[in-house]
């Protein structure tokens, strides 16, 4: 995930998308890689298996443009191609109503939110959810809020993309 520091785009091409790229890989602090945590953020936050909202809307599966499964899944498809699909992007606007979301968790409900088993029975990766898995993925969500709180404190947008 990156954050977009250009102008007000509703949607980037993709030469504005490789430039946002190529300002996180310059500047550590815009970006933020979740690595293998990002499915089992998504399942915590939502008890939704993680697919990309075009993907949802593709398969006619509702989708709710104000709820946490944009914060991973969600945004707005762009041009530019990642390896594992489209880079989505997240306007100003809806990097704001995530934080804002996100900020009503503390890290206790997240940790009560999780659940090892259903995790495990959804095959949601990177698999081996246990206690140990449970700290780890708390990590990664407490560094999801301050990612999204620090972009929207600057009214940015966000760029979602897989590598």
């Amino acid at each position: 995930m990156k954050v977009d520091e250009g102008a007000a785009l509703g949607m980037p091409a993709e030469s504005a998308v490789r430039q946002t790229i190529k300002r996180g890989e310059e500047n550590q602090s815009l970006q933020l890689n979740l690595k293998e945590a990002w499915a089992g953020l998504h399942f915590v936050l939502t008890g939704e298996l993680p697919i990309p909202r075009q993907e949802a809307l593709k398969r006619r599966i509702s989708w709710d443009d104000e709820s946490l499964e944009n914060a991973i899944m969600g945004g707005t498809e762009t041009d530019y191609r990642a390896s594992y699909g489209p880079a989505r992007y997240l306007a100003p606007k809806q990097v704001e109503n995530m934080s804002a979301q996100l900020s009503r968790i503390t890290a206790d409900e997240f940790k009560d939110r999780y659940d090892a088993e259903a995790l495990t029975e959804e095959n949601i990766p990177p698999g081996g959810w246990n206690a140990a898995a449970a700290d780890w993925l708390s990590q990664n969500f407490t560094s999801l809020q301050r990612f999204y709180g620090e972009a929207a404190a600057r009214r940015q947008g966000v760029l979602v993309y897989f590598i």
